[in-house]
This record gives C-alpha cells, structure tokens and sequence, in this order.
C-alpha cells in the first residue's frame, strides 16, 4: 500500500513537471542573421506595441493595411473632367465658365480671368433688332461685327453701348469712275459749280476706304461754291447721318438741306443742319444763322468721322466726332420738313475737300 501511494505520487511529479517545460519554450524563434544585422545598424530596438503583432485570426486586417499603402495607378486615378483645357476663344471660356460655375471655390483662378466682360466686350447681332431694350443682344465694336449691317455706331438708348444699324441711304463712291462727276443715275447733282466742274470730281489720290472718294473745291475769287446735292428716300423722325470728311481748310461743310419752298419758288438752299470746318473749329448749325463749337480745333487733311442725330418731335441734336459725343441732346426750334436733300459743299474759301462713306439711317 505504501508502494502504491509512493509510484502516485511520482506519476503526478512527473505530469506537472511536463507542463511546466512545455510553457518555458519561447514563443518566437531565435532572431536570424540578416534581423541582428539590421537591429545592430539602428543600436537601438523599436518599442513593439500590441498593435503592431498580428495574430493568425488578423489576417483580414493586414490585407486591408496593405491596400491602403499600395500605390494608386494611373488607371485608378482618372483626371477630373472640369479640369480641361480652355478654349481660345473669349467667348467660350466665358459659356465654360458659367457651366462650371459650382465648382469655382475649389479652383484657383487667376485675377484676369475674374474680370467683368464690358457690354462693348459681348456681342451676337446676327438677325438681332435694336429695339433699345437688348443693347447686349444687338451691341458690336466694328463693322464687322455687324454680321452684314452696314454700320456699327454708339446709340443714346444703350448707354453710349455701339450697335448695328442699316442705312437707307450709303455712298461710298467707288463704284464710279475716278476723273469725273457721278452720272447722273447715281442720283447726285452738282448744284453749284465751285471753281468748276472739272474739279468736282471723284477721285483715287485719296480716300478713307478703298478705293475713291469725292473732291470740291470752291472759288474764292468769285465767292462760288461748289455744292453737290441729292435727294433722300426718305425722312424718319429721328434721322442720323455719318460721314468721313478730310478738309484742308475752313469752310467746307455737309448738312441736311432743301431746295424748294412750301410756296413753290426756289432758292439758293436752305440748311436745316450743318456740320462745318470753320475759323479753325468743327462747330454746327441749326438753324443756318445760329452756330455752336462742336471741337476747338482740327487738324487739315486728316480724316474725321462726322455725325448727327436730328430728332424732329423732341427738337433735339446730337453731334459725334470721331464716335466721341459732343454735343447731347441739345434743343432747337425748327419747323418739321418733308423733303430733305444732303448736301456737301467746299464753299467760297478755295480749300479742296473730300468725302467717303456717308450713311444715313432712321432710329
């Protein structure tokens, strides 16, 4: 009986003993070449957290660590779509940038591109019709804007805005032969010979645009003017008529001017509206004895872009030079007339003169 109790005890030494040897086998194995290598080059052992040991049942976590680090290729990566690159052309930068207009906060735009567009900078006038309440829809810088109108002029009701008109009345003289008068189907008339007819002539020495203009010159030893004359269509209520002249000295003129008297007799013409170069000064008329200063002076033989506005039922004027407004809107007593003629003149001074590309519209 002692025996037996004695081999139990033994028996039961012996299987705690086992597990004790079990439990002091380390967990890793001892540290390899290449990692002694590696800790002996930094001297120092990295802190190891619990975060940083992995257990088998962490795999699924280590996978998704990894995926975060990989780099991200080119094909996972598209460029974003607003970012393209602009258009040339100013007007479809600005129909982009109205397109895009969410996402201005995340783009950085640069100080001209912020710059408000004046009305003068939009302009689409193709079949458009001023009616004084789209100056934008209707508005141009040149001619050539004007998609086939014949001018492209400054208005009162677009605030000082320039929009497309289209003349019923336009002379150019080109399409005449240089060395002699317009004949007489052009519907031109030489009133008043001048020094005479053989220097009132269409002429290719000088123009504005290519490729003739037309020449007076008046008689100053005679006190003769040379006046040329033509009927207009027309008569609107508020006429407007521009042209180029180039004067070589003090009086010479054009004006809106008639011929006839309501009693049928006839006369040396009367000028309802007259734009002259006089004692050194651009001034007009209205009516022909009252003059007012348009510009203090000019400078000959250069060429200046006359115009005027006549508005019969308000009785107001408005004149421009060289699209600059002179005078706005200045009022005037003069009865109504039904047939006017335009009339250019180089009157009794001997100065030579020359005309292109009159207009004349209805607003």
């Amino acid at each position: 009986m002692y025996k037996f109790l004695l081999l139990l005890a033994l028996l039961i030494f012996v299987s705690c003993s086992g597990e004790a040897v079990k439990r002091l086998v380390p967990v890793a194995d001892e540290p390899s070449e290449a990692d002694e290598e590696v800790s002996d080059g930094n001297n120092e052992t990295p802190e190891t957290s619990d975060d940083v040991v992995v257990s088998p049942d962490e795999n699924g976590r280590q996978d998704e660590v990894q995926d975060e680090e990989r780099p991200v290729t080119d094909d996972e990566n598209p460029e974003n779509p607003d970012e393209e690159e602009k258009p040339e052309n100013d007007y479809d930068n600005q129909v982009h940038d109205e397109e895009n207009s969410d996402n201005d906060s995340d783009i950085s735009v640069s100080d001209d591109d912020t710059e408000q567009e004046n009305p003068d900078d939009v302009w689409s006038v193709c079949g458009t019709v001023f009616n004084g309440s789209n100056c934008i829809a209707s508005s141009c810088k040149t001619v050539n804007d004007c998609c086939g109108a014949d001018i492209c002029v400054a208005t009162d009701g677009c605030g000082g805005a320039k929009v497309c008109r289209n003349a019923f009345f336009k002379e150019n003289f080109d399409s005449y032969t240089a060395g002699s008068f317009p004949p007489s189907s052009s519907g031109w008339t030489l009133k008043y010979q001048g020094q005479s007819k053989w220097y009132q002539i269409v002429t290719s020495e000088r123009y504005f645009s290519a490729e003739n203009s037309m020449h007076l010159l008046g008689n100053q030893q005679k006190n003769y003017s040379a006046v040329m004359t033509t009927v207009l269509p027309q008569v609107p209520d508020v006429i407007n008529v521009e042209m180029r002249m180039s004067p070589e000295g003090d009086d010479v003129s054009f004006a809106l001017c008639t011929f006839e008297r309501e009693d049928g007799r006839t006369n040396w013409g009367d000028m309802y509206l007259k734009v002259e170069f006089a004692d050194g000064k651009i001034r007009y008329q209205i009516p022909e004895w009252t003059a007012y200063d348009v510009s203090p002076s000019y400078e000959a033989n250069e060429w200046y872009k006359l115009r005027v506005k006549m508005n019969q039922p308000a009785k107001t004027v408005s004149v421009w030079v060289n699209d600059e407004l002179k005078v706005e809107n200045q009022a005037f007593n003069l009865d109504y007339w039904s047939i006017p003629n335009l009339c250019l003149a180089s009157n009794k001074n001997y100065k030579k003169v020359w005309f292109d590309d009159i207009f004349v519209w209805e607003e």
